[in-house]
C-alpha cells in the first residue's frame, strides 16, 4: 500500500517577494473550515538563515506559521502576513510544525492549533515544548501558552472528538509516540500543569507505539490528527531510521479505546523518492501533518526535505483493508 503523489508537488513553495517565507515552507496542517474552505497552517522560514559552520542545523533559523486557502485541496492562496508568531517567552526561537483540529466548544465551531513552541533556538536539543492555540474562524489565532511543561516534546495532536467525554492527546517523547486523556476542552485553552506533570511522571504508563520496524527504529511521531472511520482511528505518522531517513507510516486504533492498536503496516506507506524529498535543507525527508478525507478520499498533506509542501492521496477504504490485513500486535 504507497500514497499516490499529486501531479502538482509540490503544491506550496518558497515565496521570494514575502521576506518571512523566502526561505522554506513545510510541516502543513490542513483543515476544512467554516465555509467548506480547505485551510492550511504552514511553517516558513525567512530567506536569511545560513548553515551553521561548526555544528549541525542552522542559524537564524526562525519558524512562523503561515496560512493559505483552497477550494480544491491543491491551489493554495497565501495570505499576506503570518498568523502565528514567535512572541512570547515560550516561542521565542520559532512556531513550528502545526497540527490544526476541530473540537468545538460548547457546540460553536474550535479549531485547535498544536505547534512546537521553541524557547531556544533550533538544533540546540533544548526548548521545545508543545504550545496551544485555537481559532472560531480558521482566520485568526490566539495563543493559550504551553500545553505540555517541563520536557522536551513535539508531534502532539488532538483527536477531532471526544472519547468518553474526554480530549485524547498524541505527544511525542522520544522515541514512542504517549497518549493522554484529558478531562474536557477547558484543559486546552487552560493548560493544567499538575495534571501533565502526573502524566509524565508516570510515561512509561502512556506508551501507545513504540518504534518497532527497521524503517522506524531511531523514533517515531504522530503525523496529523487521526482520522475517525467505522473501523476505527486511522494514525497517519512518521518514521525515522538509524540512519536519518524520515518515512511515512499508518495504524489503526480502537474507536472507543484508543489506547488498544487494531492494526499496524510493516512498511511505509511514503518515502523519498522524489528529488524534493531527497533533496533540501533536511534531506530525505517526508514528515506529514495534515490529513482530510473529501469524496471518500484521504488527503496526506507532508513536508518533504524540509522545504516545500505536498499532496499524497489514497482511497480511504483501500488503505482501511491493507490495515486490516496485518492486525497487531504482530505474529
Amino acid at each position: 500500500m504507497q500514497l499516490q503523489r499529486h501531479p502538482a508537488n509540490p503544491i506550496l513553495t518558497p515565496n521570494p517577494q514575502q521576506d518571512w517565507e523566502a526561505g522554506a515552507v513545510f510541516n502543513c496542517g490542513v483543515t476544512i473550515g467554516p465555509d467548506g474552505l480547505f485551510y492550511m497552517l504552514y511553517r516558513a522560514i525567512g530567506r536569511d538563515y545560513r548553515p551553521n559552520p561548526v555544528g549541525y542545523g542552522y542559524i537564524n533559523y526562525i519558524s512562523r506559521i503561515g496560512l493559505a486557502v483552497s477550494e480544491d485541496g491543491v491551489h493554495f492562496e497565501r495570505q499576506p502576513e503570518p498568523v502565528l508568531q514567535p512572541d512570547t517567552a515560550a516561542d521565542r526561537w520559532g512556531c513550528e510544525d502545526p497540527r490544526i483540529t476541530r473540537l468545538d466548544v460548547d457546540g460553536q465551531p474550535t479549531w485547535w492549533v498544536t505547534y512546537t513552541a521553541l524557547s531556544a533556538p533550533a538544533f540546540s536539543g533544548q526548548g521545545d515544548r508543545v504550545g496551544i492555540a485555537s481559532s472560531r474562524d480558521c482566520r485568526t489565532f490566539h495563543k493559550h501558552g504551553v500545553l505540555i511543561p517541563d520536557v522536551q516534546d513535539k508531534d502532539a495532536v488532538i483527536f477531532p472528538a471526544l472519547v468518553q467525554g474526554q480530549v485524547v492527546v498524541l505527544h511525542r517523547v522520544e522515541p514512542d509516540i504517549q497518549i493522554a486523556f484529558l478531562p474536557g476542552v477547558d484543559a486546552l485553552s487552560h493548560p493544567d500543569h499538575t495534571f501533565w506533570r502526573d502524566h509524565l511522571a508516570h510515561i512509561e504508563e502512556h506508551v501507545l507505539l513504540r518504534p518497532h520496524f527497521p524503517w522506524e527504529a531511531k523514533k517515531i511521531g504522530a503525523g496529523p490528527p487521526p482520522i475517525l472511520t467505522e473501523a476505527g482511528w486511522v494514525l497517519i505518522y512518521h518514521g525515522v531510521s538509524t540512519d536519518k531517513v524520515y518515512r511515512t507510516g499508518v495504524a489503526l486504533l480502537d474507536r472507543d479505546d484508543p489506547r488498544r492498536v487494531i492494526a499496524r503496516l510493516p512498511e511505509p506507506i511514503l518515502e523519498p523518492e522524489m528529488p524534493y524529498e531527497r533533496e533540501g535543507d533536511i534531506p530525505n525527508v517526508v514528515f506529514p501533518t495534515g490529513a482530510v478525507v473529501r469524496d471518500d478520499t484521504l488527503y496526506v498533506y507532508y513536508g518533504a526535505a524540509d522545504k516545500v509542501c505536498a499532496l499524497a492521496t489514497v482511497p480511504l477504504a483501500a488503505l482501511l483493508e491493507a490495515l486490516l490485513r496485518h492486525p497487531w500486535p504482530a505474529d
